[in-house]
C-alpha cells in the first residue's frame, strides 16, 4: 500500500491509468475462460490480456519516474499524452479481438489496415514523448537520489528506446515471425515461436529492461558497496541486457527460435 500511495503522489493520472489497465487484464480473464475462439491458433483474448498487463506496468513505471523530476507543465502534458497513446492502442487491440480478427499487421481488410495504421501512429507518438522524457531525465540534476538508481533508470530508458526501435522494425516487416507466417506453435502465454525466429523476444526485453535496471538500482542503493562498485554492476547488467537484446534480434532474423520445442 505504501508503494501505491507513493505512485499516486508522484503522478495521479499515470497511477489511475496504470491501475485501470491492470484491472482490465483481470476482466479479460472472464471471456478468456468461457470463449474458445482463436486468432492465429491462440485464444483471441490472450493478446489483450498481455497488452493490458504490459501497459499497466509501463504506465506505473512512468508514474514513478515522473516523480523524480520537478513538477512542471511538461510532466503533466507528458503523462496525458502517453496515457492517450496507450489507451488508443489497447482499445484497438481489444476491439479487434472482440471482432475475431488480428490487430497487428492486419492488412486483409480496409478496416484492419486503418486500425493497424492508427495503432502505429500512436505507438510512434508514444515513443517520441518517451524520447523527450529521456532527454530531460538525463539533463536534470538528480544528485539527491541514489546514484545506482538514477544510473539504472537512465540506462533502462535507453533500453526502452532500443526496444521501441526494434518494434518499429517488426512493424516494417508486417509480421513478427521470420521463416514462416505468424501463428503456429509457441511458448505458453508469451506465444514466442518455438519453430522459427520471433522478433518479439528482443522487443520485449528492450521495453522491460527499464524495470529490470530500475529495480537493480534500488537494490544496489541499499548495499554496502562503494559507489564505483555499484556503478560497475549497473553498467555490467546494462551491457549484458543490451547484448542479449541484440543477440536475440539477430537470432530471430536468421529464423532461429529462442527456445526450440
Amino acid at each position: 500500500m505504501d508503494l501505491l500511495t507513493a505512485l499516486h503522489k508522484r503522478n495521479s493520472l499515470l497511477y489511475y491509468a496504470g491501475m485501470a489497465h491492470l484491472i482490465g487484464a483481470v476482466i479479460v480473464l472472464i471471456p478468456m475462460a468461457i470463449d474458445d475462439t482463436q486468432i492465429l491458433g491462440i485464444d483471441r483474448w490472450i493478446k489483450p490480456f498481455k497488452f493490458f498487463v504490459s501497459s499497466g506496468i509501463y504506465l506505473l513505471t512512468f508514474a514513478w519516474l515522473c516523480g523524480d523530476l520537478p513538477r512542471s507543465r511538461f510532466i503533466r502534458f507528458f503523462a496525458s499524452q502517453i496515457t492517450l497513446a496507450i489507451v488508443v492502442e489497447n482499445m484497438a487491440i481489444t476491439v479487434q479481438a472482440a471482432r475475431g480478427v488480428k490487430s497487428h499487421f492486419n492488412m486483409e481488410s480496409m478496416s484492419g489496415g486503418i486500425i493497424f495504421a492508427l495503432m502505429g501512429f500512436f505507438i510512434l507518438y508514444n515513443t517520441i514523448w518517451v524520447m523527450v522524457f529521456t532527454y530531460r531525465y538525463f539533463k536534470t540534476n538528480l544528485s539527491e537520489l541514489p546514484g545506482p538508481y538514477v544510473l539504472g533508470a537512465r540506462m533502462g530508458l535507453l533500453l526502452f528506446l532500443v526496444g521501441s526501435a526494434l518494434g518499429g522494425y517488426m512493424s516494417a516487416q508486417r509480421g513478427h515471425t521470420v521463416g514462416a507466417a505468424d501463428g503456429g506453435p509457441g511458448l505458453s502465454l508469451l506465444n514466442w515461436s518455438t519453430g522459427f525466429g520471433d522478433l518479439r523476444v528482443a522487443h520485449f526485453f528492450g521495453l522491460h529492461g527499464l524495470q529490470m535496471l530500475m529495480l537493480l538500482g534500488v537494490f544496489l542503493a541499499a548495499q554496502s558497496l562503494s559507489t564505483r562498485q555499484k556503478s560497475a554492476i549497473v553498467w555490467t547488467f546494462f551491457t549484458g541486457i543490451l547484448g542479449f537484446i541484440l543477440w536475440t534480434h539477430w537470432q530471430a532474423t536468421q529464423g532461429v527460435p529462442l527456445i526450440s520445442v
